[in-house]
């Protein structure tokens, strides 16, 4: 950057310096280094006593500045930001000072953050000031935060500011009451008296009618306001933001409102302003089939796009086929004996092509038109496709070539997963039959890996553990060849959905120990973290099973060793592997893979102690627990209190609560036990805490008890006076001293 600073738009020399300093870096992880290097100085300037508004501004725009910037690692714990950004939010002096404050909160703050409920005054304060852009600024945080514990502060003002038509007030009524029936039955009174006093005024409440969803009451005022606007009203934006807000609500379009819907669709086709038309379609797809064949205008939604057809932007194609989806196909393929077909034969042979398109969002939707027609069509391409894979693809090639077969089969199977799990199961075992090479040598498909989990965890909870479940189900039938990308799928699956599958897990662990030998390295990693994981749910592991990764960890490399023997030490420590597992963020693969990753390094961080005896049931919770002592040491508040210093000892007086830890001299005369020779009775003497009826008792004493035999007090000792307390504590443990 050669832009001198006056002309660079910086806010302050240091972060001039800092993109200075990060477009020189060599790399991302040195750039992430420069980055993490300026988050510890802001820290330290941050700590500084009498920190102006100024230099707290410009410290949280260079921390903003920093999180958006980093690539390759975390900005780390930002604890020490929160109370500055919460301060600037309440004591700066300009809208951009609190504005700032505002949006370090709204960015990095966590919503469940104790200090959001330092923002409740503030908020309130802002609210009710009569600066439009203090209330703007707490109507955003109360939209991007919401808060149940802000409600009572704020909820009077915001009533008052809902009259006035602000599209922010709205959202943020919306927001915080979203849950609560009543109150967004009145959110829908208030939006329907605007748009009967003002139609012209839906534009600035358009997006929060939308969030109505399926309103009836507001879908029939808008159909009517549509009919009317477009008849009358001289400015099309109102008929357009009636039509984007009726389809945001997904409301009906009523038959009444269809010919102006189709009249719309004829003339923003020709310009094309795609958003209007696809929002139109969209809309036409809440019309029943029937209602809208009677129309004798239905044709023309279908010739009003066919132009686009023939485009090569492939934003019009995807245009031409989403808009043809949100159509019955009896409107425009001819499918009933009453209808007739609309497009000509070499259009019907242009959709069809799209399906080799390169685009994936055109293929997707394409196969689904396809498939809504007629669904032999798709059942076609697919099998003339999957005969023609031919084994010398390149790696690329037949990454890109399975995850289209994958998109087809995605469509076909949409409502029945065990039907999809067979056909998953029969597409691979072609892709990754013998022709194509011995099992170890075959590559995985990272595309068709990531394209069977995603799909597989978009549909409901119940439909994912029925195909898990038929997918699994191979590892315990023997004779069945499984492909390296198919059991890196079943691992990352069954490590997901263990104990909810209902194979048992004992079975499932035998059979990828049999299969373990024959894969490559990349997938023996795969399956030995998901063997670990189902070893939770076995109560003793078989034989077979380690015998198999002892077989392994002689014949393999130093990484795989290592895993190797991290299974055969964890595999038998259930209370360890369920503290693991505990700890991971999700039950995916991944996370447990982090989760043991973060183990493993507490474990070999762990200081050397001396021996101690411990019960055998926590012997093995206990090799966790140098983590979860400083997990516990971050949630702190505040500063611990420091260690308690030792006074000079006084002599004691005698007392009824006089500790067993002295011991008397020859003469009579007593003695306190040495504090080095037994640093555990010091310990817990310190631990001891006085009552404050004791203490009270303690201080007010006008007399002390009598000297004991032979005892001589120090006139030095004589309880003083101005510090009784003191004193009194030393009466209470003399232990300590």
């Amino acid at each position: 950057m050669d832009v001198p600073f006056i002309s660079s738009g910086a806010m302050s020399r240091a972060q001039y310096a800092l993109v200075r300093k990060l477009e020189n870096a060599a790399s991302p992880q040195a750039a992430d280094q420069i980055i993490l290097n300026e988050l510890d100085v802001i820290r330290r300037n941050l700590q500084q006593r009498h920190l102006s508004i100024k230099d707290c501004k410009e410290c949280l725009i260079l921390i903003l500045h920093c999180t958006m910037s980093l690539s390759t690692a975390g900005p780390g714990d930002l604890e020490f930001a929160f109370p500055h950004a919460v301060n600037l939010a309440e004591l700066g002096q300009s809208p951009m000072d609190k504005k700032i404050g505002y949006i370090f909160c709204m960015e990095l703050m966590p919503p469940s953050h104790e200090l959001q409920l330092m923002l409740v005054n503030t908020l309130r304060k802002d609210l009710e000031s009569n600066s439009v852009a203090r209330i703007c600024l707490a109507l955003d945080m109360l939209i991007q935060v919401p808060n149940e514990d802000v409600i009572p502060a704020v909820d009077t003002r915001l009533q008052t500011l809902l009259e006035h038509q602000s599209q922010r007030a709205l959202m943020a009524h919306y927001t915080l009451f979203q849950r609560d029936a009543e109150r967004m039955a009145h959110l829908e009174d208030i939006i329907q008296r605007h748009l009967r006093h003002d139609p012209s005024g839906i534009g600035p409440i358009s997006i929060i009618a939308g969030k109505l969803k399926h309103s009836e009451s507001l879908g029939k005022l808008l159909n009517s306001q549509l009919q009317h606007q477009y008849q009358e009203s001289s400015k099309p934006s109102f008929v357009l933001s009636i039509l984007q807000t009726l389809r945001r609500g997904e409301m009906k379009l009523e038959s009444g409102s269809i010919p102006v819907v189709l009249d719309i669709i004829k003339r923003v086709s020709q310009v094309p302003m795609r958003a209007v038309l696809r929002d139109a379609f969209m809309l036409l797809s809440t019309v029943s089939p029937e209602a809208l064949r009677q129309s004798r205008w239905s044709s023309i939604a279908v010739t009003s796009i066919r132009h686009l057809l023939s485009s090569r932007d492939p934003d019009d194609l995807f245009l031409f086929v989403s808009c043809l989806s949100c159509l019955d196909p009896s409107i425009w393929a001819g499918t009933l004996p009453s209808t007739v077909a609309v497009l000509d034969e070499w259009e019907v042979q242009a959709v069809m092509r799209l399906l080799d398109s390169p685009d994936g969002l055109i293929r997707k939707t394409t196969i689904k038109v396809l498939h809504s027609v007629d669904p032999v069509i798709v059942e076609t391409y697919y099998s003339q496709a999957l005969r023609s894979l031919s084994p010398s693809l390149t790696l690329s090639d037949k990454n890109e070539y399975v995850a289209r077969l994958l998109e087809i089969i995605n469509v076909q199977e949409a409502n029945d997963v065990d039907q999809y799990a067979r056909r998953l199961k029969d597409l691979f075992s072609v892709v990754e039959g013998e022709e194509h090479g011995q099992m170890e040598d075959l590559p995985i498909l990272d595309l068709g890996v990531e394209r069977i989990l995603n799909g597989i965890r978009e549909r409901e909870t119940t439909s994912r553990i029925s195909c898990v479940t038929a997918l699994a189900v191979s590892l315990t039938e023997p004779d069945v060849r499984v492909g390296p990308t198919l059991m890196v799928v079943i691992s990352a699956l069954v490590s997901e959905y263990c104990g909810k599958v209902s194979i048992s897990p004992m079975e499932m662990l035998r059979g990828m120990a049999t299969r373990l030998a024959s894969y490559a390295p990349s997938v023996q990693d795969a399956c030995l973290l998901t063997m670990l994981r189902l070893s939770v749910e076995c109560d003793d592991i078989p034989e077979q099973v380690t015998a198999a990764v002892r077989r392994l960890s002689k014949h393999t490399g130093a990484y795989l060793r290592r895993r190797c023997d991290l299974f055969l030490t964890l595999s038998t420590q259930r209370r360890v592997l369920a503290e693991i597992i505990s700890r991971a963020p999700s039950s995916s693969l991944p996370d447990f893979l982090s989760a043991l990753t973060g183990y493993k390094s507490n474990l070999n961080a762990t200081p050397s102690q001396s021996p101690r005896t411990i019960s055998s049931g926590r012997q093995d919770l206990l090799e966790f627990s140098p983590s979860r002592g400083t997990a516990s040491a971050r949630k702190l508040r505040y500063e611990a209190y420091a260690a308690p210093q030792l006074v000079p000892s006084l002599r004691y007086l005698s007392s009824p609560r006089r500790q067993k830890g002295s011991a008397s001299s020859p003469d009579g005369s007593t003695r306190s036990l040495s504090r080095a020779s037994d640093a555990s009775n010091s310990l817990n003497e310190l631990s001891k805490t006085i009552s404050p009826g004791e203490l009270t008792l303690a201080a007010a004493q006008s007399s002390f008890d009598p000297l004991e035999t032979g005892r001589v007090l120090d006139p030095v000792a004589r309880p003083p006076q101005d510090d009784l307390v003191c004193y009194a504590a030393q009466i209470c443990l003399p232990g300590l001293i």
